[in-house]
């Protein structure tokens, strides 16, 4: 009867060790397994941090050829005598002298924040001011925010004519194929003119982006203030 006994004992612990075994096993075959989808993830997440640091430096670079050349631009001469080409020219300068515009418009302003702590809400809490970037003066949120107001109406503007003037381009180049010397002379110019139309197509949503952004910031008020910031 014992060696009967001893022999289901052994049955049993060769069992009991076999399962665990087979747990142990598993636990590692998942361990791996969540080691290797971590490892995708996070190269995942690095391969997008540096795509988003790539398109902001492009970005930023862009920008910056953008900024200058609205600082060295001066309005074209629509005399060609191509209707196609002096209609294309006309509207560039409309549209490049309002790009100046809310350049200048806005590009003094600065944004200043302010950091607080609400007692009411027991947190730490920021709101934003604006200054003049020339002179270090404050400028009173209603005035940044009509600023801001009218900005944005003409960058809104100033978008929809970059998508008009995307096929005026195209038509003044096709017109210019009837007279090779002034092709030669003018397609140059019109195509300079159609690259920098095309960035300000791609910055203007920033630009809205950032004048959105800047107005909500004035907006926000401290949770004890109360009044509301007048934008008429």
């Amino acid at each position: 009867m014992k060696k009967y006994l001893f022999i289901l004992l052994g049955i049993f612990v060769l069992s009991t060790t076999v399962y665990a075994q087979e747990l142990t096993e598993k636990e590692k075959a998942r361990q791996e397994k969540e080691a290797a989808k971590q490892e995708k993830e996070n190269a995942k997440k690095e391969a997008k941090l540096k795509k988003a640091a790539k398109k902001q430096a492009k970005d930023a670079e862009r920008r910056a050829d953008y900024e200058a050349f609205l600082k060295e631009w001066e309005p074209i001469e629509a005399n060609v005598g191509i209707a196609e080409v002096d209609t294309f020219f006309v509207h560039s300068n409309e549209l490049f002298a309002l790009l100046v515009s809310i350049e200048q418009n806005i590009g003094f302003i600065e944004m200043v924040p302010e950091p607080y702590f609400d007692e009411e809400m027991g947190v730490n809490d920021t709101i934003w001011n604006a200054k003049n970037k020339l002179t270090n003066e404050p400028i009173a949120k209603n005035d940044a925010l009509k600023v801001y107001s009218l900005a944005l109406l003409d960058a809104t503007t100033a978008t929809a004519s970059t998508v008009s003037l995307t096929a005026e381009g195209v038509s003044a180049i096709a017109a210019l194929t009837g007279d090779p010397l002034k092709a030669l002379t003018l397609g140059k110019q019109v195509k300079k003119v159609g690259k920098y139309i095309k960035i300000a197509g791609d910055i203007l949503p920033l630009t809205i982006r950032n004048i959105k952004s800047n107005t909500e910031k004035l907006k926000y008020k401290k949770a004890n203030e109360g009044q509301e910031v007048a934008t008429e």
